[in-house]
């Protein structure tokens, strides 16, 4: 309640011409795509909006439900596990460097399957002729577990 009202009494300080720019601004920013709180905010920063502007334009934004961090996690990760590009580990770091939590739906994700159709995509009929450590390679830093990584190379390997 108090953060309400220190949010409120800031918020004050600024004229309605300020305050209008601030959420003009945030809206061409969202205009692009859907920003989590913590993207918006730095996005703000970066054009040296005030603090207590921010947090002005950030309460109403999610008081308008422009700004819902918890949908946006839920579809950022349904979009990045239906890509199949990724292993777990990147997609969770994904999502953390857009400010989001992780959804427990993350444990339904078959990081196999995707690490086989993204290696088959990349390397496919000359799969053979590639060495395992640069398969291996590849599929580390694309965020797949040690694990997925043996399983795909005793796959393909014979060694």
């Amino acid at each position: 309640m108090s953060n309400n009202l220190v949010c409120e009494s800031s918020s004050t300080m600024f004229s309605e011409e300020e305050k209008h720019k601030a959420l003009e601004q945030a809206y061409r920013f969202l205009a692009q795509r859907f920003l989590s709180a913590f993207e918006l905010r730095q996005k703000m920063k970066r054009k040296q909006i005030d603090n207590d502007l921010i947090d002005y334009v950030e309460e109403r934004l999610i008081y308008y439900d422009y700004i819902n961090d918890e949908r946006l996690s839920h579809q950022v990760l349904r979009y990045l596990m239906e890509e199949q590009k990724y292993g777990t580990f990147m997609i969770k770091q994904k999502m953390k460097l857009r400010g989001l939590d992780v959804p427990l739906d993350i444990n339904s994700y078959d990081e196999l399957s995707a690490g086989f159709r993204v290696t088959e995509k990349k390397y496919g009929a000359t799969l053979g002729k590639i060495s395992k450590l640069k398969v291996m390679n590849f599929l580390k830093n694309r965020g797949f577990s040690m694990s997925t990584i043996s399983q795909i190379c005793r796959e393909f390997y014979s060694d």
